[in-house]
């Protein structure tokens, strides 16, 4: 039998953490069993299309808004089945759910890893954080430099160990066929250069900034956004204000995104926050170079030789980093940066790692 590993999230609605909790389990699969829990119940297979050979290994519960005592017996009794050799929670409220539960249910090793650190800047969601870091005392992770130095700076007890996002290098691979042969295909204009960005359509990811950027740019310059959201009405609207009806394609979400980064030129995110994302690793491992803005740990996530980071909120400064990266000429493939330090092998190793105490302390 293998070892089993248990993460839990609070949904699988697409976002960095599903998709890290997703690849996780893929990648982790000739060695260890991984089970994923959401706590909030979803039609997960809407958003995923990769799930069929893991059914077994997902688990959907069904928690209401506000507290649910049920959540937690259910989760001790799952627990107590699987016997996993650790449990790694993803945010406060798997934190309380999963990491109290595991501790009820004896699991000898609790890891939470923090992805952002801007929900700690309120007093009330520090304190539970606070008080519940105390009481499920789990090995504490960071995923950047920037998220430790934040949580350490709003809660100096804590003293993270960071391990950074890593994604599966071998997924994600430069395109052999032809960028005019991929447009034709995906019925785009043949003669555009794109600029890409993968997220969701909320204003915390401002796509306005990046839309706003695009009307700075030459008229052979166009924009795929990948993503669904709140704000799809309203950015199309701002879309047509800008006359940029003819540049601008919305794509919606997209189940393969192995088929969207090789469509570009540059990969940006425009974004207002961010731990560290996964989408420029992806983007970076297909060869695609990347524009960022200097947010959580975009500075983390980017080649430094391929890739450029600009200051956030600001359209027109990005939009001559976005000409200067769809102008520049590579000497060095960003896949390279990826494959050296942000692998998601060397990233399940070092979580793993951390359940055998010496090996913790080095990290430490």
């Amino acid at each position: 039998m293998k070892p089993v590993i248990v993460h839990v999230v609070q949904h699988l609605k697409p976002g960095g953490i599903e998709t890290l909790a997703l690849e996780f389990q893929r990648a982790a699969k000739p060695f260890f069993d991984v089970h994923i829990i959401s706590l909030e119940k979803h039609n997960v297979k809407c958003y995923w299309n990769n799930m069929d050979g893991f059914k077994e290994f997902i688990h959907v519960l069904d928690k209401k808004e506000g507290w649910q005592a049920s959540i937690f017996t259910q989760l001790i009794l799952f627990f107590k089945r699987i016997n996993p050799m650790y449990v790694h929670t993803h945010h406060i409220g798997p934190l309380i759910y999963g990491g109290v539960a595991a501790r009820l249910a004896n699991i000898k090793h609790i890891i939470h890893t923090e992805h952002d650190a801007w929900h700690l800047a309120k007093i009330k969601p520090r304190l539970l954080q606070k008080i519940f870091i105390t009481l499920v005392r789990p090995i504490y992770v960071a995923d950047a430099q920037f998220v430790a130095k934040q949580v350490n700076r709003l809660i100096p007890s804590l003293h993270p160990i960071v391990i950074t996002n890593g994604i599966d290098i071998n997924k994600f691979i430069p395109s052999t066929t032809s960028k005019q042969t991929l447009l034709k295909q995906a019925k785009l204009p043949l003669k555009m250069r794109f600029i890409g960005c993968a997220a969701r359509l909320e204003s915390v990811k401002a796509h306005d900034v990046i839309i706003k950027a695009l009307h700075n740019l030459p008229s052979g310059i166009a924009l795929l956004l990948a993503g669904t959201g709140s704000l799809e009405a309203q950015l199309k609207t701002l879309v047509i204000e800008l006359n940029l009806q003819n540049r601008v394609f919305f794509l919606g979400h997209v189940n393969d995104m192995t088929t969207f980064y090789p469509l570009l030129d540059v990969f940006c995110l425009s974004s207002h926050n961010e731990g560290l994302p996964l989408s420029p690793l992806e983007a970076q491992a297909c060869g695609i170079p990347v524009v960022l803005t200097d947010v959580g740990g975009c500075k983390e996530a980017i080649c430094s030789k391929t890739g450029i980071v600009v200051e956030a909120n600001n359209p027109i400064l990005l939009s001559k980093a976005l000409l200067r990266s769809l102008n520049q000429k590579m000497k060095q493939s960003p896949r390279v940066f990826v494959e050296k330090q942000r692998s998601i092998d060397n990233m399940i190793n070092q979580y793993v790692s951390l359940t055998q105490s010496d090996l913790r302390c080095k990290r430490c």
